[in-house]
């Protein structure tokens, strides 16, 4: 899925002082790393890189590579049919880490905690414990051209993190979500490709996300805009999913940690509206899922809350489902699905505000879909 001709663009400024390191087989990439200052270049040259690894500032276990300064670009320098790869030695948790701090609750009110700048491109990273690239705490950053496989929770995963972008990448075998955006703000995640995960895509207690121009087949849920409960950031608004094509995901779902909210998603969901307000649903084509096409619902619909929990607002409001294409989803549902669920438009009569208009489906329940003034 790499695309070696891809021009990288968006590129941090790079003053008069930088350098650029160079990176060949055989070399480490953390070693150029630790060298780097403040808008150097990296260039890794083809090959298949297992670094030795250094502890993982945010996690137990050892990362591949950490990044924890500013304005640091990782760039793959792959030539035709020689890519370059950076692949798990051992039981590493991730491959990629890019972040300062080892307490990342506080680094949303304390800047010295935040890295400022980052760029990782041309790079397929793969086989790790937990995820392929992890971005904590990172403002001004870009993730392009990066094919994330068989890393075992997240393929790319920016956390407490902004104004960034994840684009022209790859993320498959993920038993959580391929490409997932947690706790952030204004990302632009567009012209991905996600499949063969449990999620392909999620958009958790985020705000200001625009997924667009996404392909997801494959995985047990194509897309997933969340508000879950008990994390620091609580709420999700104001997103918008558009112009991608979510079609036949229909994967058993591998989730393997039962308290994580995307084992309850099942097989054949196409575009899940969770708990999550004023999110823009437009112009996707969603088709062949074989549980239900787009939905919207509570955080406590399917899996009954009782208590429900006390930190977020369980209704989804104010989410417009408009000019999609839903056509031949819901066909074989799961079990867990009422059958009433099993159609191309769905909704669960709760929150306020949700409207539908102008989409092609043919089915929908409720028939009678509150239109968009």
């Amino acid at each position: 899925m790499l695309l070696s001709g891809l021009a990288v663009g968006l590129m941090l400024p790079v003053t008069s002082s930088a350098r650029t390191i160079n990176v060949h087989r055989g070399q480490s990439i953390q070693t150029a790393v630790d060298r780097a200052h403040a808008g150097d270049r990296i260039f890794i040259h083809p090959g298949t890189y297992r670094e030795h690894g250094k502890p993982c500032p945010t996690e137990a276990g050892d990362c591949g590579v950490v990044i924890g300064k500013d304005d640091i670009s990782l760039i793959g320098r792959p030539q035709k049919n020689r890519p370059v790869i950076l692949e798990a030695r051992g039981d590493q948790h991730q491959g990629i880490a890019v972040t300062r701090s080892d307490s990342p609750a506080t680094c949303l009110t304390n800047e010295s905690e935040r890295v400022n700048g980052s760029l990782i491109a041309n790079i397929e990273v793969t086989g790790f414990e937990g995820d392929g690239v992890f971005l904590s705490c990172v403002d001004n950053w870009r993730v392009t051209n990066v094919s994330a496989t068989d890393n075992l929770e997240y393929g790319i995963f920016p956390r407490y993190s902004g104004d960034g972008r994840i684009d022209h990448s790859f993320a498959s075998g993920s038993n959580d979500t391929g490409i997932y955006v947690g706790q952030d703000h204004d990302i632009l995640v567009d012209h991905n490709v996600a499949t063969d995960n449990v999620s392909g895509y999620e958009i958790e207690n985020s705000t200001a996300v625009v997924a667009t121009d996404n392909e997801s087949f494959g995985n047990t849920g194509g897309l997933l805009s969340f508000t879950l409960p008990g994390l620091i950031v609580t709420s999700n608004h104001d997103n918008e999913v558009a112009n991608n094509n979510i079609h036949d995901n229909d994967r058993a779902n591998t989730c393997v940690d039962p308290t994580d909210a995307v084992c309850a998603v099942p097989p054949g969901t196409g575009i899940l509206i969770l708990a999550a307000d004023t999110n823009n649903v437009h112009d996707n084509t969603v088709t062949g899922n074989d549980t239900f096409g787009i939905a919207v619902a509570n955080y406590c619909t399917g899996n009954p809350c009782n208590p429900p929990p006390a930190d977020i607002d369980i209704f989804p409001d104010g989410n417009h489902i408009v000019s999609n294409v839903a056509t031949g989803n819901g066909t074989n549902p799961d079990p867990s699905v009422p059958s009433i669920f099993a159609v191309d438009l769905a909704w669960d009569f709760t929150g306020t505000g949700n409207c539908w208009s102008n989409n092609t489906a043919g089915t929908a329940f409720p028939s009678n879909l509150p239109p968009c003034p």
